[in-house]
């Protein structure tokens, strides 16, 4: 049986986050998590973030709720806006549109 059969194909979505100060990773997950709607989701998964611009990944199926749960994010300055940028099937294309900024590996998260 092939692996993507078993586990589902997965989605990466990039995102940008609007506010005055930049929040941490740590920050980021906390709020992904608060905003899931029901007990039993679980967040997406953190990729990336540098501060304003990160990637979560997710299934398929999921992707469009993905989307919605990171628009509902809220974070501590309550100004803050979570902006979909762009949808894709693997990191590399997804990261080949994303703009460059100064530290490239600054900020990844590695569980």
């Amino acid at each position: 049986m092939v692996v993507k059969a078993k586990r589902g194909r997965r989605r990466y979505i990039a995102f940008r986050v609007t506010s005055v100060s930049p929040p941490s990773p740590d920050e980021l997950l906390a709020a992904l998590r608060a905003a899931c709607a029901y007990p039993d989701q679980k967040p997406p998964k953190l990729i990336q973030f540098d501060g304003h611009t990160g990637i979560v990944r997710c299934l398929e199926p999921e992707r469009a709720a993905t989307m919605v749960l990171l628009s509902r994010v809220s974070l501590q300055d309550r100004r803050s806006v979570v902006q979909t940028i762009s949808t894709s099937g693997t990191l590399r294309a997804l990261r080949e549109r994303l703009p460059r900024s100064s530290g490239d590996d600054k900020g990844s998260v590695e569980e």
